[in-house]
């Protein structure tokens, strides 16, 4: 009977320990339209640009999510990103990149966000890319500033678009050739809804 005893007082505490270390959320978020989101490629020739329009994008996205210790743990916390609404500079950049994402058959790029952990001098988000039907997931460095009305979220990435089953395009009989290699640098002004 003893052994029960201090059996069920272990369980017990175990059990009020782990709950208050977890804590359950629903909230809605809305992404600023001063927000940045920046793909960088190069070629053989020189760099360019394509810019996310955020001033276009006017959806809130639900959130759930649950703290554990020093990570957060999201479920559905996907971003969808029409191709459509990125801007390189003209059309005939912005044609050429709207066919190398193979935008006729999938038109966005969707941005799943699983998790965050905060260590003792960074913070890294767990999320699952996926271009052209194709997912990858990437643990990003990110620094987080928060004020009392908007938390604001920077990074960069570094990927192979190869690793998306993208060709990348030669221009004029192949004198002008991209980069596989493309960077994502991303400013994003989040407020809770």
């Amino acid at each position: 009977m003893k052994k029960i005893f201090v059996l069920i007082i272990v369980l017990l505490t175990l059990f009020s320990f782990t709950k208050r270390n977890l804590l359950k959320k629903d909230t809605v978020i809305k992404i600023g339209k001063e927000s940045k989101l920046e793909i960088i490629g190069t070629t053989n020739l020189n760099k360019f640009n394509c810019n996310f329009n955020f001033l276009d994008f006017d959806k809130t996205i639900p959130l759930s999510f649950q703290t554990k210790d020093n990570k957060i743990y999201f479920k559905d916390a996907i971003l969808k990103l029409k191709n459509s609404c990125f801007d390189c500079g003209n059309k005939m950049m912005n044609k050429d990149f709207y066919k190398l994402l193979k935008s006729e058959k999938f038109p966005q790029i969707l941005l799943n966000l699983k998790e965050v952990e905060k260590k003792e001098t960074t913070t890294e988000a767990l999320v699952e890319m996926t271009i052209a039907g194709v997912s990858k997931t990437y643990k990003i460095p990110v620094i987080t500033e928060n004020d009392n009305t908007e938390l604001l979220v920077s990074g960069k990435l570094n990927l192979n678009i190869e690793d998306y089953h993208l060709e990348a395009p030669k221009k004029m009989l192949g004198l002008v050739v991209v980069s596989e290699m493309i960077n994502i640098h991303f400013n994003l002004i989040l407020k809770e809804s």
